[in-house]
């Protein structure tokens, strides 16, 4: 790796870590100037995802559907077709693995149904986004507003399933019939309570970020999404790179969505889209479409979340100011201007200073 290459690098992890400092820091301010009692709220919102063992596990319980969607929305992003189809496949998904088990019950084992349950969420996930992909790629649609119209679409039909074709008429609000316990990931970590979705989370980090980076596939996904004209003209097919890729974090996203459902949920009661699919875009964009990173984007993203439930139930802060912080995160880390002057200034330098020592090697060639 080159010195412009590794100073690029580093600017990009200054930048984000930066950016989320000056979020932190008006969060902090925001809560000193809209609360009677600042002191101990922003104490609460500090301290108070670390103040129990439950609390920390719903820490990591809630980055668990962050990181596999921001893993869904790197495929995306890194081939620049912001296909944001996963935030109804997280739905969806939930709602396909949850009507099978239902149909089945207890017919087959554990060791059986779960990878069943994943397979059928991995091709819910791929048939969905396929959708987007193929109106872009054959009628020229824009991504972006075929997926979100689809979003809507996804979401009435889950919920149409769930009245119509898996309801408990005997509960008094609309739910799912409860799944069988062989459809049900166990918690691991005692008082902790992590769902063992987190063993899933990590897997996908590992095969994803090897597939970005250990891969043909993943150099060639990565170049046209930096280059497409470049890589057109290498002989590689932008399109179809892109098509396969947006297909992968389909696929990817409905892991998300059963991996939720399974492990946190006995019954599918979700009346509208979650919003995870747009979270993974925003820990997606934190982690600048780096899969390794993913999970540090994620855990941020889970920590805020809890703080802000935690200061709107033992104080006189609404929760929706979290929404101000993220809006914050996301133009900060998504201007390219932001803090562009001093990654200049330190290339320039070290481009002077390259420049000097082989002009040193130079003249010392000669004097010999």
């Amino acid at each position: 790796m080159s010195k412009t290459q590794r100073i690029e690098t580093t600017m990009e992890v200054v930048r984000t870590l930066v950016g989320l400092l000056i979020a932190y820091a008006v969060a902090l301010i925001i809560l000193f100037a809209i609360s009677d009692d600042p002191v101990y709220i922003v104490r609460q919102f500090i301290l108070g995802p670390f103040s129990s063992p439950r609390r920390i596990g719903s820490v990591i319980n809630l980055a668990i559907p962050f990181t596999i969607c921001g893993l869904s929305m790197c495929f995306m992003y890194a081939v620049n077709r912001f296909n944001l189809v996963p935030e109804g496949i997280f739905m969806l998904s939930a709602c396909m693995v949850t009507f099978v088990a239902v149909k089945v019950g207890n017919a087959l084992p554990a060791p059986v149904m779960l990878p069943l349950l994943f397979l059928i969420a991995i091709l819910t996930g791929v048939a969905m986004a396929f959708i987007p992909a193929i109106m872009e790629r054959k009628f020229n649609a824009n991504v972006v507003v075929v997926s979100l119209m689809l979003n809507s679409i996804i979401g009435f039909f889950a919920t149409w399933v769930m009245r119509y074709h898996m309801k408990d008429n005997t509960i008094a609000y609309i739910a799912s019939l409860e799944t069988p316990e062989s459809a049900q990931m166990p918690r691991i970590f005692g008082a902790f309570r992590i769902q063992s979705g987190v063993i899933i989370a990590v897997v996908c980090i590992i095969a994803v970020a090897v597939l970005f980076y250990k891969t043909s596939f993943g150099w060639k996904m990565r170049l046209v999404g930096e280059n497409p004209q470049f890589a057109e003209a290498v002989g590689l097919s932008a399109v179809g790179i892109s098509f396969a890729a947006q297909l992968m974090g389909g696929g990817v996203a409905g892991i998300a969505g059963a991996t939720e459902m399974l492990g946190n949920y006995t019954r599918f009661q979700w009346t509208a889209t979650t919003q995870h699919g747009f979270d993974g875009l925003l820990v997606a964009v934190l982690a600048k479409k780096n899969p390794a990173l993913v999970p540090i984007g994620a855990l941020f993203l889970a920590y805020i979340r809890i703080g802000a439930d935690v200061v709107n139930t033992s104080g006189d802060i609404p929760k929706e100011f979290i929404t101000v912080i993220q809006g914050i995160i996301i133009l900060l880390i998504a201007a390219e201007s932001f803090m562009s002057g001093t990654k200049n200034k330190l290339i320039f330098k070290a481009a002077e200073k390259e420049e000097a020592e082989k002009k040193q090697k130079q003249q010392a060639n000669t004097a010999a």
